[in-house]
């Protein structure tokens, strides 16, 4: 028997040091964290390696590991990990292939000279035959599990008779049809828990998709024992602005330009004319254009798409709004390339099997689906022309000038000029200004870490930032609060 337990701990003892070593590892994060960061801004003061595991997604014929290390990283100056227009809480999660909650130390409004930040991170590496070659942070993917809750008879029977007709769905529908089916069950989840909320008094939220970054926002900062906000699942920023106009939910995120339309009762809600009562409370981050082509393909511009075969949004996406603005400010039209209606991920993965040409996509940095589609092939961001930048951020249009640095996502060299709009809480009249202070107070808590619950985009969130991209009225109490927190401020 203790020869059998000699054995199991001689082979767990080799599987753990199969793959690079902990100094090859420390040498390849620190030159990540260098060019993700553009400087020595921090050092790794500790790295441990915690284990490996085979890449069940590498390509045939080819040996990867997933390296499992924990890292802790002494800041050797001040720095915003916040800050909109600079390497910091995109570039991190990036060259240490982390999870936004296994990073830990991250203070709103900026972290000083000698703060510790505490990361669990991964890498992938290929075997060349000879060694263990880097290939990029291994990323993470989110769960996908659902959660289910247990409901009284009635309703159980309900959902299995549901659950039925789903299940004799062919599985080789498209991913437009496969869309169609989430969107109408995250619709029915969202209208039973909007109601939930309001019956218990609580404040319901329409925040975004499952995974996406609306919904993991509104969860980090508003799922804690005392909170009585109630974030539901949505099919994003436009459908969240009509969800709060008919009286839904109390609080909505939206993207800047979908809530100037709403007020203005411009673009795709011309219909129902100006949304009078839209208040913003505040700006949370900025949510740039990003333009994604395959590395090994010829495209190098945004006029070059010019009959191509282009992911554009899903309808109904604000996303896609913007998208249709930016090719209208490069000379092109609806006309004038071969639109696709698909989500990021159908996107994304389309364009890995060759059946579209470019994806368009307002996101947060740095996107997870994006992240993830690096794993698969390489990709390039294009730059929007300037003239076109000009053009949709002058005047009052809820667009501004921005840059995604270099060091964003894996193998990107360069930064890249595009615009962006910010992602806005919103709310309307009819919350007391005491409930809209207080929520108000909560967003912007001194010292909130919210990429350790679960939301890289949080990090950003600064009352410096606050009114960023907000062209529809501020709610009184909100601005109030601002101003307060502003002057306590150092």
């Amino acid at each position: 028997m203790r020869a059998v337990f000699a054995c199991l701990f001689l082979v767990l003892l080799s599987a753990c040091s199969v793959g690079p070593d902990a100094d090859t590892l420390r040498t390849d994060v620190n030159e990540r964290l260098e060019q993700a960061l553009h400087s020595r801004v921090v050092e790794l003061a500790s790295l441990t390696r915690r284990g490996s595991q085979s890449d069940t997604k590498a390509p045939a014929g080819e040996q990867r590991r997933i390296i499992y290390f924990d890292a802790e990283l002494k800041l050797t100056q001040d720095l915003n990990f916040g800050a909109w227009n600079a390497p910091g809480i995109a570039g991190l999660i990036s060259a240490l292939g982390a999870a936004p909650k296994g990073i830990d130390g991250i203070t709103s409004g900026g972290n000083k000279a000698g703060d510790i930040i505490r990361a669990h991170g991964t890498a992938l590496y290929r075997h060349d035959g000879q060694a263990w070659v880097a290939v990029m942070p291994a990323g993470y993917q989110p769960p996908v599990a659902p959660e289910y809750v247990r409901a009284p008879t009635g309703a159980g029977a309900m959902l299995a008779g549901l659950r039925k007709v789903v299940e004799a769905i062919p599985r080789d529908i498209s991913p437009v049809q496969q869309a169609a089916i989430e969107e109408e069950l995250a619709v029915a989840q969202a209208s039973i828990r909007a109601r939930l909320a309001r019956v218990s008094n609580g404040y319901a939220i329409a925040a975004g998709a499952e995974h996406g970054q609306y919904l993991r926002l509104a969860r980090a900062v508003f799922n804690e024992r005392n909170s009585r906000a109630v974030p539901l699942i949505t099919r994003g920023g436009e459908e969240n602005l009509q969800l709060l106009r008919a009286g839904k939910v109390s609080l909505a995120l939206a993207q800047g330009d979908a809530a100037l339309d709403a007020y203005e009762g411009a673009g795709t809600f011309s219909g129902r004319g100006p949304y009078g009562d839209l208040r913003a409370i505040a700006s949370l981050y900025p949510e740039p254009m990003h333009v994604l082509v395959r590395a090994d393909g010829s495209l190098t511009s945004i006029r070059g798409l010019r009959g191509k075969r282009v992911a554009i949004g899903e309808v109904g996406s604000a996303s896609r709004t913007t998208a249709l603005r930016v090719l209208g400010a490069h000379g092109l039209g609806l006309d004038d390339i071969n639109a696709q209606e698909l989500s990021i991920g159908a996107a994304l993965l389309w364009l890995q099997q060759g059946k579209t040409d470019a994806v368009f996509q307002v996101i947060g940095t740095p996107a997870d689906s994006i992240r993830d589609s690096l794993r698969d092939m390489s990709l390039r961001l294009l730059p929007l022309s300037g003239d076109a930048i000009t053009k949709l951020t002058h005047g009052k249009t809820g667009y501004f000038p921005h840059t995604i640095s270099k060091g964003t996502y894996f193998n990107q060299n360069e930064d890249v000029q595009t615009l962006a709009t910010a992602a806005l809480l919103l709310t309307n009249e009819t919350l007391s200004d005491a409930e809209v202070e207080s929520i108000t107070g909560r967003v912007f808590q001194q010292g909130s870490d919210y990429s350790a619950r679960g939301s890289a985009q949080g990090a950003q969130i600064s009352v410096a930032t606050s009114r960023i991209g907000v062209l529809v009225p501020m709610h009184a109490a909100a601005a109030r609060k601002l101003d307060s927190l502003a002057a306590s401020m150092p």
